[in-house]
């Protein structure tokens, strides 16, 4: 964050981090984020965009319960990573599901790159 820049491997390591090491809300870690006056930079491959949804989900997973503080973050970094819109929803839904049924990171992403 020191650059301006979050690239998404760096916030989603730090939403990893302030939960699991410091038992902050993914809410308290987004206004962090947001004031601190840091723009969002997407990876360019789709895979590398689905892998960080997948991560998130695996995050809003970690306490064993989604709650819908989590689902609208999720949700709006589905449209951030440069996904439609009207897909959000679903795709948010999508990525939890596979969490919760332990469908892999590496399975899930073929699934999506071969639909």
């Amino acid at each position: 964050m020191a650059d301006g820049v979050v690239e998404a491997k760096e916030l989603e390591t730090l939403y990893r981090i302030g939960m699991e090491n410091y038992h902050l809300s993914s809410e308290e870690i987004n206004q962090t984020v947001v004031s601190a006056g840091t723009s969002f930079v997407a990876p360019d491959k789709i895979e590398e965009r689905i892998e960080i949804l997948y991560e998130m989900a695996e995050i809003a997973w970690a306490d064993g319960a989604i709650d819908d503080t989590e689902r609208s973050i999720i949700t709006r970094y589905v449209v951030r990573l440069g996904f439609k819109e009207e897909n959000a929803q679903n795709i948010m839904e999508y990525m939890l599901q596979q969490v919760r049924d332990h469908i892999g990171k590496e399975e899930t992403i073929r699934e999506i790159m071969n639909a």
